[in-house]
């Protein structure tokens, strides 16, 4: 049987948010940034800048953004959730020779 995907969850202040963004910026190879901005799936075969993501949180103009990037030679996806409390981050690890 495969073995899933090692999955991390955790609401983030606004602070955490903007290192999070820096941190992608510079110490990842970002494959692509994709919005979310209803509830029937990923809006665009388009991928958008960083910054532009980050705006979309800030003013709650997205349901989701799912950034995802190569870090330490593994794929990662985070897809980063506007709530009343933060935004909310699921990351999840995607390295196939992990989980043949």
């Amino acid at each position: 049987m495969k073995e899933l995907p090692q999955l991390h969850e955790h609401v983030l202040d606004d602070t955490t948010v903007d290192q999070l963004f820096v941190d992608i910026a510079e110490l990842t190879r970002v494959i692509e940034v994709i919005p979310k901005t209803n509830d029937r799936g990923y809006v665009s075969d388009q991928s958008i800048p960083l910054d532009q993501a980050r705006q979309m949180l800030r003013s709650r103009d997205c349901r989701a953004i799912q950034i995802r990037y190569v870090h330490a030679g593994a794929q990662w996806w985070d897809t980063l959730m506007p709530q009343p409390e933060g935004t909310r981050i699921v990351r999840i690890r995607h390295d196939p020779n992990d989980h043949a």
